[in-house]
């Protein structure tokens, strides 16, 4: 499930349009934090995960697979 949600997600920015270090700076963490979750070293914490949600313009519930767009 993890995988899941973190190719939902990346795949939630590559639709967006925006870079990683665009995000990164608009969400307040580093490229390489960034980097971590791309990678699937670590996932982000709710507050992150949300501001990530909200810069990109996606849905949580569909990110986490809650609900289907």
């Amino acid at each position: 499930m993890r995988e899941e949600i973190i190719k939902r997600l990346f795949d939630e920015i590559k639709i967006s349009g925006l870079s990683y270090s665009e995000i990164a700076k608009q969400v307040g963490i580093s490229v390489v934090m960034f980097s971590q979750y791309k990678n699937n070293q670590k996932l982000p914490s709710l507050e992150t995960f949300a501001k990530i949600c909200s810069v990109i313009g996606a849905s949580a519930d569909f990110i986490l697979g809650i609900k289907e767009f």
